[in-house]
């Protein structure tokens, strides 16, 4: 019997021991699925608005340590004002919203028209057809990806394309060739 009581004192603390590790290792893993939200959060914004960064950075916590009030704001975030500003930080907060409202709409269209360096959509168009001219929108949409990572849908970029024919001219699209339009800057 002295035998079986030792085995089962060693099996319970065996036990114990793996209960603990897995405790443990459930907490990290909880950490370690915050900072991948914050991280997938993080990549959104920098994807959509520069302005928010900017706020996000200079209120924001880093591995819980508070970031210094005292960084350089861009430039960009300097122009908007406050109220403008405290909307764009807002906004990223309610990203998984199924229908955004009128307001973010507007919020965001003026945060975009500040972010890539002052560069607005319509003019990261223009420089793409420039150095890469009769383009269809699907290539276009690669282009823009591949140079600004400017991820957009096909409705997106048409509707820039076609709203602004003062930058934009396309060629005919052909029926029988199959053959669809092209952009290019003018």
């Amino acid at each position: 019997m002295n035998s079986l009581d030792a085995f089962e004192k060693r099996l319970r603390d065996e036990t114990a021991t793996v209960e603990q590790e897995i405790q443990l290792h459930n907490q990290q893993l909880e950490a370690l699925n915050q900072r991948l939200e914050g991280l997938r959060r993080a990549a959104v914004l920098l994807e959509s608005e520069q302005t928010a960064i900017v706020e996000l950075l200079q209120t924001g916590t880093v591995n819980g340590r508070t970031v210094s009030l005292g960084m350089p704001t861009a430039p960009a975030a300097r122009q908007l004002p406050t109220a403008t500003r405290f909307k764009a930080a807002v906004a990223p907060k309610q990203v998984n919203r199924s229908t955004p409202s009128r307001s973010k709409t507007k919020t965001v269209a003026n945060a975009r028209a500040a972010s890539h360096n002052g560069l607005t959509r319509v003019d990261m168009v223009a420089a793409v057809l420039r150095r890469h001219p009769r383009r269809n929108v699907r290539e276009l949409i690669a282009l823009l990806d591949k140079e600004y990572h400017w991820k957009t849908t096909e409705s997106a970029v048409t509707g820039h394309l076609y709203t602004r024919r003062d930058k934009f001219v396309h060629t005919p699209a052909d029926r029988t060739t199959n053959r669809p339009v092209t952009w290019s800057a003018k």
